[in-house]
């Protein structure tokens, strides 16, 4: 990267934080943590309600979940490039689920996670 092109990228840094902390967003770590802290939460409420269920309730959710999974993929192959909202929207489930799910398929290596943005 040319000089000038680290120059124009460290204003538009500082811009895209200003912008966050105007809008009270906070900084771009502190996001990430946020999400970071309801997919955890998410992940914890799940173990709990699992660990109280019959064989036979775990093995349909897990079913559902594979199935839930499966039009993820589908959407995302359909639309090249979604966002969070868009999956929550097309499958009926909250933001923090679908964030829960395309971590989990990310994790396995189904789908890649890029760009980070300002709305």
């Amino acid at each position: 990267m040319n000089e000038e092109a680290r120059k124009s990228w460290g204003s538009m840094q500082e811009r895209m934080q200003n912008m966050m902390k105007e809008t009270g967003m906070g900084s771009m770590p502190e996001m990430c943590m946020k999400m970071m802290q309801q997919m955890a939460g998410t992940a914890q409420e799940f173990a709990k309600a699992t660990s109280h269920a019959t064989p036979e309730l775990n093995g349909l959710f897990e079913e559902w979940i594979k199935n839930t999974e499966e039009e993820i993929l589908s959407f995302i192959k359909e639309k090249i490039k979604v966002t969070p909202r868009e999956i929550a929207e097309k499958t009926k489930l909250s933001e923090e689920s679908v964030l829960y799910l395309i971590t989990k398929l990310a994790k396995e290596g189904k789908i890649a996670i890029g760009e980070i943005r300002i709305r």
